[in-house]
């Protein structure tokens, strides 16, 4: 299915879609990114589009790249997931990724996911160097994988006696490659490179596909097109800062926790959904962020937060099939988008409080 899909997408992939087009034009623009032209993405994946721009046939070219990469990702996702835990985890992310298919295929999110995978799997392995490296190379791509450094603190099961040479090897690799990564960022643009990306090139509002979106927006808010995305309302920077001191050090303490108490699977659950919950941006392909992380759940026992994360991406499925009738006020669909936001609420519930139960003993 992954592959019939990815041909299809592949096809499809000179047509004009707004993803791709304003990928296109990141790579395309002349200049100074972030400077003389606006770029809402870290720098990894900004060095990435230009790349791919040098492809013959220009913005075909271009597109099929983009895909391919996708397709590149979803393999390494699955051999991670094989390497670090089996035939299941990767049978329960293949079958899963399936409702999103349409959205991994068209966007660049399979790449933070990907090396966010393999980081962690190498953290399971006992490879420090690969754990560092590929983290880093993950938040270069997307910031979110930041919320799983906790993995670097902590040495992996069944480490006995090499729990300090582990980490000091795990975060120098992580330090390397972010210090480079960040170093090219600011040479390059400055803090500029950094607002940017944080602020998704200075939106103010929230996204109607967001917690806090939907519900303004099953409100009678009125959605207006900003920053590429449909928002409502505005946010301020007090409430901002305020959901940050929230959701920053939750989803940190989750990561740290989910590898300490060798319930992984659980802590990047709760870590992303925290963060997701609490930001003003849940644009609908972000629910595979999570799929690789109820895929390693599964394998730990924690059934309940499988099934829950399922039911997110399958109720994203369904109101992004119908996004016109989101935006045209639509109650029903305007429904899903909340049900799906309840959904991710109950699943960072669900894995916070297996996280806070006591770690099982080692015999």
């Amino acid at each position: 299915m992954h592959a019939a899909m990815a041909v299809l997408y592949a096809y499809e992939s000179p047509e004009p879609a707004f993803d791709f087009d304003r990928y296109y034009e990141i790579a395309r623009a002349p200049g100074r990114p972030y400077v003389d032209h606006p770029a809402e993405h870290p720098i990894a994946t900004v060095a990435m589009f230009r790349a791919l721009a040098h492809l013959p046939r220009g913005r075909l070219g271009f597109g099929l790249g983009v895909v391919g990469l996708d397709v590149i990702a979803d393999a390494i996702i699955i051999g991670a997931l094989l390497w670090g835990w089996g035939e299941e985890a990767a049978a329960v992310f293949a079958v899963m990724l399936i409702f999103v298919l349409d959205l991994f295929f068209n966007r660049v999110d399979p790449w933070s996911v990907a090396a966010a995978t393999l980081a962690i799997a190498a953290w399971r392995r006992g490879a420090p160097r690969l754990l560092g490296a590929a983290l880093a190379l993950g938040v270069g791509f997307k910031l979110w994988p930041l919320v799983l450094a906790g993995a670097l603190f902590v040495p992996p099961p069944g480490d006995l006696g090499r729990g300090r040479p582990f980490r000091r090897t795990a975060v120098a690799a992580f330090l390397v490659v972010g210090i480079a990564l960040a170093g090219a960022s600011l040479a390059l643009a400055g803090w500029q490179s950094v607002g940017q990306v944080l602020t998704f090139r200075g939106a103010r509002g929230w996204q109607v596909e967001g917690l806090v979106g939907s519900l303004l927006h099953l409100g009678g808010a009125l959605p207006r097109f900003e920053s590429g995305s449909w928002r409502v309302g505005a946010t301020s920077g007090p409430i901002s800062v305020a959901l940050f001191a929230v959701a920053a050090p939750l989803g940190a303490w989750s990561g740290w926790r989910g590898a300490r108490s060798e319930r992984i699977g659980a802590g990047w659950l709760a870590a992303v959904a925290v963060l997701l919950l609490f930001s003003a941006l849940l644009s609908a392909q972000y629910v595979i962020w999570l799929i690789p992380a109820a895929a390693i759940a599964w394998t730990e026992g924690d059934r309940s937060s499988t099934y829950l994360t399922a039911l997110a991406v399958v109720l994203t499925t369904f109101f992004w099939s119908f996004f016109p009738a989101v935006l045209g006020g639509r109650a029903l669909a305007m429904t899903l988008v909340v049900l799906r936001n309840l959904t991710l609420l109950a699943v960072a519930i669900r894995a916070l409080a297996r996280l806070a139960r006591p770690a099982a003993r080692a015999p």
